[in-house]
């Protein structure tokens, strides 16, 4: 069966509008063929971008969110359900209320579409956190919204790099906020969700979870996280069977990663995981929210305002996040495919 995704155009007055016109513009090249992905954004904008950068490519307008289920990609053909207002030029670059206002609009109507089982998965462009704050969402980013949007209460970020795989134990706080999330309870919900994820993602192997002190607090000299939390988690979870090890000194953990001793690590606090995850992949790492009723996954980068309209923003996370949707889904089918034979079995 025919995967099928919507994408997201993110902030219109950051560089999503480009990169998702230049994905579709050479959707032929990528290799999966068995899907249908279709664009959530604004006509104006993508006309805009179309004609100022010469792409031919044809706007496809969805009239009907059903007719999605019957619909194909064909070279040259830009799919689009359309959410429209008055695009300004002069606000390209800059965070503004309304760019805030339509980037949740998109993100609304897609899990709408999802809500009605028409499509698998979202994949999202950037969005401005500021922007959105402006516009009245009180919210960090995309995870946090998506999570409350469909009352998810066990979920997390993961950055995907091509061998440096992380789940987060906290996303966007300060790291004072983020070191009080450093709790077993925590970590056992993180490291079952990374058990979790390794089946989406078709991963074999032990799961590890970094400390968070300098040498791992070298037996409580200069922090006791490791020893009050973190190893009474990882114990908990190897006593219930899971492939799991830790606490591991981060200042290693992501050398041993790199040799495939390790296929997914629990990190504490989020630039504890990515940046090692964009040291080796960036702009072809993938962000993915593991726990959504739905499949969802977006770009490694931001709205990147300082080079939005000028031509020159890089569509590669974004192709990258397409084939990894694919795939998590394909996953998800053959786990449901396996599931129904043992029961009719």
């Amino acid at each position: 069966m025919k995967s099928r995704l919507a994408i997201t155009m993110g902030d219109p007055f950051g560089i999503g509008p480009e990169i998702c016109i230049k994905f579709f513009d050479n959707l032929y090249k990528v290799e999966e063929k068995n899907f249908f992905c279709f664009l959530i954004g604004s006509k104006n904008v993508v006309e805009y971008y179309l004609k100022k950068y010469c792409i031919d490519l044809e706007i496809e307008l969805i009239e009907d969110i059903y007719s999605i289920e019957k619909l194909n990609n064909k070279n040259g053909v830009l799919p689009l359900l359309n959410i429209d207002f008055e695009f300004n030029k002069e606000n390209i670059g800059k965070d503004n209320k309304l760019g805030g206002e339509y980037s949740i609009k998109y993100l609304n109507q897609a899990i709408k579409i999802c809500d009605y089982k028409i499509i698998d998965g979202i994949v999202t462009a950037p969005i401005s956190k500021n922007s959105i704050n402006l516009a009245g969402y009180k919210y960090s980013g995309h995870t946090t919204y998506f999570a409350e949007k469909t009352k998810t209460k066990d979920f997390a970020m993961i950055l995907k790099g091509e061998k440096v795989i992380v789940l987060l134990n906290s996303t966007h706080l300060s790291l004072n906020d983020a070191i009080k999330k450093v709790k077993k309870d925590n970590i056992i919900n993180k490291i079952k969700l990374a058990e979790f994820a390794k089946k989406e993602l078709g991963l074999n192997g032990k799961i590890a979870v970094a400390g968070l002190n300098p040498h791992n607090g070298e037996n409580g000299l200069f922090g006791d996280e490791e020893i009050k939390e973190i190893v009474p988690a990882v114990k908990e979870m190897q006593e219930e069977g899971i492939n799991v090890e830790g606490p591991i000194v981060p200042d290693t953990l992501f050398v041993k990663m790199l040799k495939g001793e390790y296929v997914i690590s629990v990190v504490m606090y989020h630039d504890q995981g990515l940046i090692p995850v964009k040291l080796e992949s960036f702009g072809s790492a993938v962000n993915i929210t593991i726990g959504l009723p739905f499949v969802r996954t977006s770009v490694d980068h931001g709205t990147a305002f300082d080079i939005a309209g000028k031509n020159i923003a890089d569509e590669s996370s974004l192709n990258k996040a397409v084939t990894t949707a694919i795939n998590i889904i394909k996953n998800k089918k053959k786990d449901l495919l396996n599931f129904v034979e043992v029961e009719y079995i």
